[in-house]
């Protein structure tokens, strides 16, 4: 994804969850949560479906993941920013008024049917790219490739990419996420002869 279509994204998303939080609607606000988490953590669909309250630490600014490296569980922590601190807060307040479960095994993402699978997670964010008026081929799964993009680019640390991502190796991320972009190489190119 690039920049434009991220701020597309969440522009309409939490538009639609302002709209809905005021009509006394559910999807608005679930939404704009699925998008925020996947686009600010990179976090697997799989890993998100798994999230309950207990592994958000929003105190310390953290989420905890159990992750599967090399046929074992790992559990991770992860740094997230300020801002989705404060969102998820709103979000885990928002679900105590309308009576969901908020006791520290509590799943994160509930829908009317009880907890939300990956799958169920999958359909909010297609919806969601609808809605944006975005090409259907930007996936969840795209999200992990734009935070690892940007904050590559933002920091120059691939270390710090692999542990946000989870990669077992750091061989992985750097192959997949070390090459330059084509909008990198055209910049270096533009005006190269001017003086």
């Amino acid at each position: 994804m690039d920049m434009d279509e991220v701020k597309q994204l969440r522009t309409v998303t939490e538009a639609g969850a302002i709209i809905d939080l005021q009509a006394g609607r559910v999807k608005g606000p679930l939404a704009w949560m699925v998008i925020d988490l996947a686009l600010s953590t990179g976090l697997r669909v799989s890993e998100m479906s798994a999230l309950t309250l207990k592994d958000i630490a929003l105190k310390r600014g953290a989420i905890s993941v159990v992750r599967l490296k090399r046929k074992k569980k790992v559990k991770e922590t992860l740094a997230i920013s300020k801002e989705l601190s404060q969102h998820l807060q709103q979000f885990i307040e928002w679900k105590k008024s309308l009576d969901q479960p908020t006791k520290p095994a509590s799943k994160l993402f509930v829908g009317g049917q009880g907890a939300l699978t990956a799958q169920g997670l999958q359909r909010i964010w297609k919806a969601a790219v609808k809605r944006a008026g975005l090409p259907k081929e930007i996936t969840i799964h795209c999200a992990r490739h734009t935070i690892a993009v940007l904050l590559l680019k933002k920091t120059g640390n691939l270390r710090q990419v692999q542990k946000q991502l989870g990669h077992a190796s750091p061989a992985t991320t750097a192959n997949m996420y070390a090459d330059i972009s084509f909008d990198d190489m055209q910049n270096g190119l533009n005006g190269l002869y001017e003086e």
